[in-house]
């Protein structure tokens, strides 16, 4: 395959430790240490191995710039602001950033406090994603979060009125939840004016404490009125709707989006996943999950830390572009195509032609986009590619 340029990078950074697992969440995360002295030493000890596979890694961004840093977890805001401060910098030394670069950290309620959202900030994160979850106490025990509705209430002003740019991280159709409660967290997230939100319906995921033992949740119908009607109350807010469950008063999050567009991305960290373009190929990385594992793979010559290192093929490509592509509700036009993916807009045109026909999608020469009823169909359309 050959492309017209080489796709945006980014990098992403796990660091996988809870104060405890959520019973509904299925991402790579471990309970952190108790006792405050040993966790810091087994952070500080996590973030050398982090950054000796940076030095490795940054090989491969050759001389494209950098264009965002996402800090995801697990709950990074366990780790203290310089362990984040070492991170941000190192990847500065080691990588040509962009000016106008985007480093976004996640961070729990329970875990921030004025000083350390503040120190934060100075070390260089300058979008915060806050995992709220719901407003009402009541759904919060029921996910088992370890903060209230007080705490999420503070941590929202906090992040306000530390950070310019920050996300208000919000789940809907809970355990028991009706349509109104659903609305009120919606409505209330929504009076501190977040620049972005992600508001998304809790899924039951087969590897999860819910998956194995499934709390009830709201009936279909509920579901589809929460949805109906938190749509039209972002809307009326001024929000736009741009991915299936992001909502962005024009600073949509840069590095989700260049996930969505099929950009690149290094990873460091336990179970993370990066995708790079060199010579014409795409080429994935599975680090190993367990974090004592991960460690020893990089720093013992005789290990390494992966789990999976893959070529993607001509065969799922196609397949993995979409599966990531359609999550974004603008049109797909045929240099944006071209250049992420190195293939011809007339095979993607001539793949799709039967949904055009079925009313999905509407496809012109230079372009395709979903339309309303395909947006409920994208599974369909995904299906014909495996």
């Amino acid at each position: 395959m050959s492309f017209l340029l080489p796709p945006p990078l980014s990098l992403y950074v796990h660091l996988p430790w809870c104060i405890r697992k959520c019973p509904y969440c299925d991402f790579n995360s471990f309970q952190a240490p108790a006792a405050a002295s040993v966790r810091r030493q087994y952070f500080a000890a996590y973030t050398e191995a982090l950054l000796q596979e940076l030095e490795t890694e940054a090989k491969e961004a050759g001389d494209r710039k950098l264009v965002s840093i996402y800090l995801g977890g697990g709950t990074p805001s366990l780790f203290p602001p310089e362990e984040i401060k070492r991170i941000i910098s190192t990847a500065g030394n080691l990588l040509n950033t962009a000016s106008d670069i985007e480093i976004s950290m996640e961070a729990n309620p329970g875990t921030v406090t004025p000083d350390t959202l503040k120190n934060y900030r100075e070390a260089g994160v300058n979008r915060l994603s806050l995992g709220i979850q719901s407003l009402n106490d009541t759904f919060l025990k029921r996910l088992c979060r370890i903060h209230n509705r007080e705490k999420a209430l503070s941590a929202i002003a906090l992040a306000r009125d530390t950070f310019l740019n920050f996300n208000i991280d919000l789940m809907h159709s809970l355990p028991g939840q009706s349509t109104a409660e659903a609305l009120a967290d919606l409505s209330e997230a929504l009076s501190f004016n977040p620049p972005h939100l992600s508001w998304y319906q809790l899924t039951l995921e087969e590897d999860t404490p819910f998956g194995q033992n499934p709390p009830a949740l709201p009936a279909d119908e509920v579901i589809e009125d929460t949805c109906i009607e938190g749509f039209r109350l972002l809307k009326e807010a001024g929000y736009t709707h741009y991915e299936v469950s992001a909502f962005s008063r024009g600073n949509p999050c840069v590095h989700n989006s260049n996930y969505w567009k099929f950009g690149d991305y290094l990873a460091i960290g336990a179970g993370a996943h990066s995708k790079v373009t060199r010579n014409g190929k795409i080429v994935r990385k599975a680090r190993l999950k367990n974090p004592d594992d991960y460690i020893r793979g990089v720093i013992d010559p005789e290990k390494n830390c992966f789990q999976e290192i893959r070529t993607v093929n001509q065969e799922e490509f196609l397949f993995e572009y979409l599966l990531n592509r359609l999550r974004l509700f603008e049109a797909i036009t045929a240099r944006e195509f071209e250049n992420a993916t190195g293939l011809p807009f007339s095979e993607l045109r001539e793949r799709l032609q039967s949904f055009a026909e079925d009313g999905l999608v509407t496809i012109s020469q230079n372009s395709l986009t979903l339309t309303p009823k395909g947006t409920s169909f994208v599974n369909t359309i995904l299906a014909d590619f495996l």
